[in-house]
């Protein structure tokens, strides 16, 4: 797979860094993606389908509100932390970083004061009554400390994808443990609200403090406090960090809000037949997601030095080699799915079926194009971004409500398969322009 997807790249200078940070971060996913789906198992069986549902349903209310309120600051302090690493200028990289970690310290007070304000309104909303509510505080204390976009940012600039694959899979591993420990002792669905909240803090700050190790390795200093100076050394942040953040708002809210529109449409154990669905998909997505997290530093440099070929042969053969293991992959998947899905989380589960098979279907759309949001961003297209996430957002929400009414749950599977397509349409349309545009401006100035 590693080599199918580094044909698009294999005469690249960067190609051998590149590939070995892909390796660290394939093997880590592969390993995270397996001990998620242990996790899943013992907690489909400890909680069956309606207390799936609640579950799923705390966890993406405890997300939602972190994703909407808390802005990442992390593709901002990479795009500007290259600047300052390569002229060799540590004060301007520390004050970048300092402002980024109260960024995040800001972000995540901020998140976690907002979920406690709304849970009297979300509660009944999720069907949760007066002594339920306690499991929508554990959500917004589970995003009170968040600086792991901080972390990601430093250990991404220093090229320490192996020590960040090693915490993610430390952290993994750890959950599917308490997950076969709750399951074993009979806790229920507090054990596994308990997991949620203990494993959220903990990946909240284990990158931060790797990150910071790896500074002081370098005789570097993280600055906070000057946060004027950090502004004023790197014009554009907040804008990029804004319009950056918006794109993946927009994404991401029709993958959030999704559970908490079923939770009014249909009951809750249906709610835990799209949760295993939603899962599922996940672990194809973790195993794309780290290729445009290695990819992007990358384009950013290349973007910096005009090397506009380069991104375009890159891009295309990462899309290219995605679309082909996808599809070698999703046909005998799909075929084998039922005996496959009871298997691992019950017979009483074999209604996702279906749902499943949609929702794989429509990942595979996102994966295609799992490049696209760090090569426009390397070409400030950010802005490009936000309207591409809002097309296709506003058409989720458009459409979401009337195609559940229509086909159940599969329906909402149904609509993110439509979205994705449409969003990887524009990605495409909106890319290529920009690559023809930035060669012709390139030429008249020079």
């Amino acid at each position: 797979m590693i080599s199918r997807l580094a044909s698009g790249f294999r005469n690249e200078p960067v190609a051998q860094r590149l590939l070995r940070n892909l390796k660290w971060i394939f093997s880590s996913q592969v390993a995270v993606a397996l001990l998620g789906m242990i996790y899943l198992a013992f907690g489909a069986r400890a909680l069956g389908a309606a207390g799936l549902g609640m579950l799923a349903l705390v966890e993406s209310y405890g997300r939602i509100i972190e994703r909407l309120i808390h802005l990442e600051p992390w593709q901002a302090v990479i795009r500007n932390g290259s600047e300052a690493l390569e002229a060799g200028n540590d004060g301007r990289f520390g004050r970048l970083v300092g402002l980024s970690v109260l960024l995040d310290l800001f972000g995540g007070v901020l998140a976690a004061s907002v979920a406690l304000l709304l849970v009297p309104v979300a509660a009944p909303w999720f069907g949760f009554d007066a002594s339920q509510y306690w499991l929508l505080i554990a959500a917004a204390a589970a995003a009170l400390i968040s600086l792991r976009a901080t972390g990601l940012a430093l250990l991404r600039l220093y090229d320490r994808f192996d020590l960040l694959a090693k915490i993610d899979t430390a952290v993994a591993g750890l959950r599917a443990a308490l997950a076969v420990g709750m399951w074993a002792a009979g806790f229920g669905l507090a054990g596994f609200v308990a997991i949620y909240v203990i494993v959220s803090l903990l990946n909240g700050t284990a990158a931060l403090i790797a990150g910071i190790r790896e500074m002081r390795r370098r005789n570097q200093q993280v600055q906070i406090g000057a946060v004027r100076e950090a502004l004023n050394e790197n014009p554009g942040f907040l804008r990029l960090m804004w319009n950056s953040n918006l794109a993946v708002i927009l994404r991401q809210t029709s993958q959030r809000f999704d559970v908490i529109i079923l939770a009014a449409l249909v009951p809750a154990a249906s709610v835990g037949y799209y949760h295993v669905a939603r899962r599922c998909g996940d672990v194809a997505l973790r195993l794309g997601r780290p290729i445009s997290q290695a990819i992007y530093p990358e384009l950013t440099r290349f973007a910096a030095r005009g090397e506009l070929a380069r991104i375009g042969r890159v891009v295309r053969g990462v899309s290219l080699g995605f679309a082909a293991v996808m599809i070698v992959v999703l046909a005998p998947v799909i075929w084998q799915l039922e005996p496959m899905v009871t298997t691992i989380f019950g017979d009483t589960f074999a209604p996702a079926v279906p749902v499943v098979a949609i929702q794989a279907v429509a990942v595979g759309f996102y994966m295609c194009g799992i490049v696209m949001n760090p090569a426009l961003l390397s070409l400030d297209q950010d802005r490009a971004m936000v309207r591409i996430g809002a097309t296709s957002t506003v058409l989720f929400f458009v459409l979401v409500v009337p195609m559940v009414k229509l086909f159940g749950v599969a329906g909402a599977a149904g609509t993110h398969l439509i979205c994705n397509a449409i969003w990887l349409t524009l990605c495409v349309v909106i890319l290529r322009k920009s690559l023809r545009q930035t060669a012709v401006a390139k030429e008249v100035s020079s």
